[in-house]
């Protein structure tokens, strides 16, 4: 499959496809990501297109385009002005050709990428208005709250399409808001009683069924496939008097025995110490002086006597299996 991702933050959101459809093997070019493996489209926030493969080549090969076609067809390019040229090539390929430039059932896309040339049929286009759920139009806002948007690509990220995803620090429940609209289960618990009640009138605004309920992060166990959650930094954050570095740290020793995968931000030149290991990382630019920092951590499959590691790598440190 061909994934025009999104310019926003392109390693977010290869990431983000990749834990869904669990490709391990990829190639990318500039922001067409190609990889094996199918997934819901329809939860992808960072992905603009998703096309099936036709080719990829230096040049446009022989191609039987009767088997793609349906209907009618249209030419959409990278480069605008390829799209004259390539469009009398399938016309004259084509038995029945019929052209229609808007809503056409048969929506062909060449992407021009330096001597390449990656061509697919459109099977998805995103077109999710995450701007109808921003936190400033929700009952229950705050000024912390994240965007749609990154709040459904942390989900993702965690990789679970069924089951409970819990948010220890949930705040008003951006996160959790974005997990049940795709389907999952939700529980949300905060140390702040006024971020439960802030969660509990968005819940009710959307219709979203969720337990709710004031508690601590490093006492609470819940059962769940996942964590996935934003802990509380910054000056309008509330962490309860406590450090924020030893908050991440009690909170991540306290999970580790029932949570097999972790999903969390924090600032980017914070350090913390865990027994987890770190899949992913990806940094978010918030402004000038807050780069937040994205982990993917998993269980250890061999929890023998180790080292806590500490969550500081860079980007280049990170390992992406590229085939």
């Amino acid at each position: 499959m061909i994934y025009e991702l999104s310019g926003d933050n392109i390693d977010l959101a290869k990431a983000e496809v990749l834990a869904l459809n669990k490709a391990k093997k990829y190639k990318i070019y500039k922001n067409i990501l190609i990889c094996k493996g199918k997934c819901d489209y329809t939860r992808l926030a960072y992905t603009n297109l998703v096309l099936e493969e036709i080719f990829i080549d230096t040049k446009i090969p022989n191609i039987n385009w009767d088997k793609y076609y349906k209907d009618n067809f249209c030419i959409r390019s990278n480069i605008t002005a390829k799209e004259r040229e390539i469009a009398p090539i399938i016309w004259n390929a084509l038995k029945h050709p019929k052209v229609q430039l808007n809503h056409s059932s048969t929506e062909l896309w060449f992407y021009f990428i330096d001597k390449d040339i990656i061509c697919g049929k459109k099977v998805y286009q995103r077109e999710e208005k995450f701007q109808k759920r921003r936190p400033d139009i929700r009952p229950g806002f705050f000024p912390i709250s994240l965007k749609p948007k990154l709040a459904r690509a942390l989900v993702n990220l965690s990789g679970v399409n069924k089951g409970t995803i819990w948010d220890p620090f949930c705040g008003t429940g951006g996160i959790l808001l974005e997990a049940s609209l795709m389907g999952l289960k939700i529980i949300g618990t905060d140390i702040d009683p006024l971020m439960i009640r802030a969660a509990k009138q968005n819940f009710e605004h959307y219709k979203i069924k969720a337990k709710v309920y004031k508690a601590d992060a490093r006492e609470e166990i819940i059962k769940c496939k996942a964590i996935v959650t934003d802990p509380p930094y910054g000056r309008r954050a509330s962490t309860n008097k406590v450090i924020i570095k030893k908050l991440y740290e009690e909170f991540l020793a306290h999970v580790y025995p029932f949570v097999d995968i972790v999903v969390l931000m924090s600032p980017n030149d914070l350090k913390i110490k865990t027994k987890y290991k770190l899949v992913h990382i990806t940094d978010d630019f918030v402004h000038g002086s807050l780069t937040r920092r994205i982990y993917v951590l998993k269980k250890k499959e061999n929890p023998m006597p180790n080292p806590q590691q500490e969550l500081i790598q860079p980007r280049k440190h990170v390992n992406h299996n590229q085939c």
